[in-house]
């Protein structure tokens, strides 16, 4: 500013300003300075931020849970160095939202800060099935929790770990098996002769290998491994046969599997169920060992004291009866579930009946308890849906675009996709900081990939677009993005060609062309049996044959038709529809034009005679002799003794 002279006053011309009236003179009374005002947080006052490393009201849980850990330890100490020691499983159940994975997120938080400080190595690998099951791989967690454990040993901290393995891993079958099915693991092995994405592997086959495999690589690691597979309820059969399969196996060493479930949304009958059953049978079984029961967990909403502790904490106050009143408001429409406490605490900042006073440096809030009862939604849906919406429009469509997709994305795949929404890729970074600070994603920095911050969150994005013609449009959209994606990248990306199946088939049909959507299932239906998933081949066969039918082009596209019927075949009976196996053979021996092409229905037709209800073996004799006759083989009806 210009500085003048007060005329008035007959001064100086130091310390006036123009404009102003009187002197600048230096504070020398600072009583008055409040350095909470500085400049650099500014930003940041007004904004909610939940405590971080600190897990409220689950000490019994995850002691039990650390306990058994110890117990691994323990247990391979007091038996010499080299030994090995019995696995634990715990399976953990609850509400969505509970705090399940906070559990084990804070149980390896701690183990791992007791490495740093010289205790144990930790090695942790974790996994989550989606609610989009349908449009997942198989094994979708399992192989999130090999990648890791790949990321994880390949360190230069875990050299010696990887050449122990590399020297265990000799089995050329169990390598080929492992390698077709879970491709991210073969870094692990010392060489690759042949490519694993050409050789099909049975489910027992694959089962034998990843109990190997996993018995190789538990025995030799100088800790446990803390094995986390979440959402079970949503887990494919794939998965649950083969983790029957390994957790059964009372053999394998040096393990800590955490299974957490929504209690909730499974009963008696259900997969899963059945699987916590069967194990717990089979290890119980074993009274050689010692140690050897499955453990169960039930979380439940946090009490009254809890969650005031955590508000108490979250807006900064000395004692939590600072914040009884919105405790007991928070309470009753949450009943203690601690992501529902986090949603109804946000909603009542976005609606101001919470705030920051910026006179007073603090959080207040000076409404009624009627009043902030009415402020929250019953529905944690809904808040959630307030918030996504209440963000700008192009971070809207980053989270509505991520729901869509069952894995979680790196940032290439997020501009790839939002470049589709003509979104420039250089805003991309900016918007997915923008939806990290609003608690919407996180970062996964151990993979550098991007995931919604619970399921809820990606529940609620993916409605944000209801069903319609603007939603299968884009389905559209995306699903070639990922077509193109895993086009360029085979060995990678199978896991595109899944999501983008599923999403087509869903769409109206007049926006993708029945051929080139049979072509795509048929594609992954391969895969799937690659990988010894028959039951989700035979879904995919039987969505390409729907598509075939609409088309036009049955039998027009012979060898297509023909390829199709035969798999479809075999689908089908491995699967036990016998009589569905009956129907396609039939039109495949009306239809086909000579014998070599009927080889595999008249192999099939055979083999229908001796399965299912109407078995006839007689009438299968008869047959047999019949076709074998056409292909030039006679064999008498009563062959005699020679």
């Amino acid at each position: 500013a210009k500085v003048v002279v007060d005329d008035g006053h007959n001064s100086s011309d130091e310390g006036f300003v123009e404009g102003l009236w009187g002197t600048v003179a230096e504070q020398v009374d600072e009583t008055f300075y409040d350095d909470r005002s500085d400049a650099d947080d500014d930003l940041e006052k007004g904004c909610i931020k939940f405590p971080q490393n600190k897990l409220y009201g689950r000490e019994s849980n995850l002691g039990l849970v650390r306990g058994l850990y110890s117990e691994i330890i323990q247990e391979r100490k007091s038996k010499g160095s080299s030994a090995s020691a019995s696995s634990r499983i715990v399976f953990v159940g609850g509400y969505s939202g509970v705090g399940k994975s906070a559990v084990v997120s804070d149980l390896v938080r701690q183990l791992t800060e007791d490495d740093e400080h010289g205790g144990e190595l930790v090695v942790y690998a974790w996994g989550k099935y989606s609610k989009l099951q349908s449009a997942a791989a198989p094994f979708s967690a399992i192989s999130d929790a090999l990648s890791q454990l790949v990321v994880e040993l390949t360190k230069d901290k875990h050299a010696g770990h990887l050449k122990k393995l590399r020297e265990k891993l000799c089995d050329d079958d169990s390598r080929i098996s492992m390698t077709s099915t879970f491709p991210s693991v073969a870094p692990l092995f010392d060489s690759m002769e042949s490519d694993p994405a050409t050789v099909a592997a049975s489910m027992s086959q694959v089962k034998d290998a990843f109990k190997d495999f996993m018995s190789c690589f538990c025995t030799c690691l100088e800790c446990p491994l803390v094995w986390f597979l979440d959402d079970l309820q949503w887990s494919d059969e794939a998965s649950l046969e083969l983790l029957k399969d390994v957790l059964s196996n009372i053999e394998l060493d040096n393990m800590l599997f955490i299974g957490a479930y929504r209690s909730n949304e499974i009963n008696e009958n259900h997969s899963f169920h059945q699987l916590m059953n069967e194990v717990e049978k089979v290890r119980g079984k074993d009274a050689a060992r010692d140690n050897m029961p499955v453990s169960r967990m039930d979380l439940f909403g946090l009490c009254l004291d809890d969650i005031g502790e955590f508000l108490s904490d979250t807006l900064g106050k000395d004692s939590p009866s600072e914040v009884a009143t919105l405790t007991e408001v928070i309470f009753k429409k949450t009943l203690g579930n601690i992501f529902f406490v986090k949603q109804a605490l946000e909603e009542l900042v976005r609606k101001n009946a919470v705030f920051y006073d910026t006179i007073m440096f603090s959080w207040e809030y000076n409404v009624s308890t009627v009043q902030l009862d009415n402020y929250i939604s019953d529905d944690v849906i809904d808040v959630i849906k307030s918030k996504i919406t209440g963000l700008p429009t192009e971070v809207r469509m980053l989270v509505v675009i991520m729901s869509f997709i069952p894995n979680n994305a790196n940032m290439s795949l997020m501009k790839t996709l939002l470049e589709g929404e003509g979104v420039r890729t250089m805003k991309v970074e900016k918007l997915i900081s923008v939806a990290i600070n609003n608690g919407i994603i996180l970062h996964l920095s151990e993979v550098d990939r991007y995931a919604f911050a619970h399921d809820k969150i990606r529940e609620a994005s993916y409605d944000i677009i209801p069903k319609g013609k603007q939603r299968d449009e884009l389905l559209v959209r995306i699903s070639n993005v990922l077509i193109d994606l895993a086009n360029a990248d085979k060995a990678n990306t199978e896991w595109a060609l899944f999501v983008a199946a599923d999403h087509l088939n869903s769409v109206v049909p007049e926006l993708v062309p029945r051929m080139e959507l049979a072509r795509l299932n048929f594609r992954v239906a391969k895969i799937n049996l690659a990988k010894g998933a028959t039951l989700g081949a035979n879904v995919n066969l039987n969505d390409c044959l729907t598509c075939l039918n609409h088309s036009g082009e049955k039998w027009k596209d012979y060898d297509f038709t023909l390829n199709l019927f035969n798999e479809l075949i075999a689908s089908e009976f491995t699967v036990g529809k016998f009589e569905l196996a009956y129907v396609h053979l039939q039109d495949v021996l009306e239809n086909a034009n000579s014998l070599d092409d009927k080889f595999t229905a008249y192999s099939y037709k055979i083999k229908t005679f001796a399965e299912g209800e109407n078995r006839d073996y007689n009438k299968g004799v008869v047959v047999g002799l019949h076709i074998c006759k056409m292909y030039g083989t006679i064999i008498p009806n009563s062959p005699k003794r020679t």
